[in-house]
């Protein structure tokens, strides 16, 4: 019995995901008939009032959603994997088990390694904005 948690948790979440999807193609595409029954009509209809949200919904890239460059990503998710690394080493070392706590070493170097990624990004970006 204590097989099938695991299994039913993973398929309840996926089965909430793609609900969820369908919700928000089903809304986009009802802005759209929305737009287009106006324009049919004669009307003018009116310019979106936040463009940068219209891109984002277009373009479902993390960065241009978030508004922030590359770097800015780069340099969240290093920061979230040397946190949850160093978690991970520290309730591996309070449990006992010491050669498990390799991966939490690794967490945390994938997430410096994230953060050196960010740096050269910026200076990068700062020697293409000249």
């Amino acid at each position: 019995m204590r097989d099938w948690i695991p299994v039913v948790a993973i398929a309840a979440w996926a089965a909430i995901v793609i609900y969820r999807m369908h919700i928000a193609g089903r809304m986009r595409e009802q802005a759209h008939r929305e737009r287009l029954a106006m324009i049919e009509k004669g009307l003018v209809p009116p310019p979106e009032t936040d463009s940068k949200h219209l891109d984002a919904m277009m373009d479902w890239h993390p960065s241009t959603v978030l508004g922030s460059s590359q770097a800015a990503h780069s340099r969240r998710t290093g920061i979230t994997l040397v946190g949850v690394g160093i978690g991970l080493s520290l309730m591996l070392y309070v449990l006992g088990t010491g050669r498990a706590s390799g991966a939490g070493v690794l967490l945390v170097v994938l997430g410096i390694a994230f953060l050196v990624n960010a740096i050269f990004e910026t200076r990068s970006e700062r020697r293409d904005a000249k």
